[in-house]
């Protein structure tokens, strides 16, 4: 069966849950217009920098593929998964929404510094992860920055809120390039144990206990008159929730 037509069956048929399941209300954030998505967004529990993709057509595809692969993932979830569970389907999923996953393994990992807030420590490791800082420019700036941002922003709070009911918590990021036929995305997680639910993640200071963390980086591509051809069928099927699910990433105070 040709690629596009499992793609499309996929997102016509795949479960996503319900806006009221998944919380997909988010006070008092801002409604982003698919034509217009800017640089920085965070989709579903992904922080994404266009920067290397200036395509407007790329972007919007690239936002609700992420949007989509996750919230089918959330809602495939059965009792006893666990958060390995949930990874493995979501890259799944992005396959069958036409994209290359190639596998990709867990490291352990160790913070050098014991008291830094999260956001902070997990700089150097992404700037080596994301290939350098000339990759994921806004990814970088938004968290050097967030000393000086209001914790209650809407996409600091969107990008925090998702996957809160395992122990461990994974912050997603990914840097995205474009040339006229292949989107390329390096895909980053970083997990980090909690054995609490803790808001404000990204502003937690980690202790003796958080500072092992385990990650991963892959090199996710697709084929973009694929991606182009799925987004207005993703924007149907998500229509009621985007707002809820996607917002700016706004670097500055």
């Amino acid at each position: 069966m040709p690629q596009s037509i499992t793609a499309f069956n996929f997102v016509e048929t795949a479960d996503i849950g319900t806006s009221n399941q998944l919380n997909a209300t988010l006070e008092n954030n801002e409604s982003l217009e698919l034509d217009k998505i800017p640089d920085g967004v965070v989709s579903g529990q992904t922080l994404i920098d266009f920067t290397n993709a200036p395509k407007v057509e790329v972007r919007s595809a690239v936002s609700l593929a992420l949007l989509f692969a996750s919230r089918a993932a959330t809602a495939g979830m059965s009792e006893g998964d666990d958060d390995d569970d949930w990874l493995a389907l979501y890259t799944t999923n992005l396959g069958r929404l036409g994209f290359h996953v190639p596998p990709s393994t867990m490291s352990l990992s160790k913070f050098k510094k014991e008291g830094l807030e999260v956001h902070k420590a997990i700089i150097p490791f992404l700037k080596i992860a994301l290939g350098g800082a000339a990759m994921g420019p806004i990814i970088l700036s938004a968290l050097e920055n967030l000393k000086d941002i209001d914790k209650d922003r809407p996409w600091i709070k969107l990008f925090e809120r998702e996957r809160r009911e395992f122990t461990t918590r994974e912050l997603h990021f990914a840097a995205v390039s474009a040339d006229v036929f292949t989107t390329t995305i390096r895909h980053v997680v970083a997990r980090l144990e909690f054995h609490s639910r803790r808001t404000n993640i990204l502003f937690f200071k980690i202790g003796k206990t958080e500072a092992e963390f385990e990650s991963s980086s892959t090199l996710i591509t697709a084929n973009n008159s694929l991606l182009e051809s799925l987004a207005p069928k993703l924007e149907a099927r998500m229509a009621a929730e985007i707002d809820g699910f996607l917002a700016e990433v706004k670097t500055t105070a």
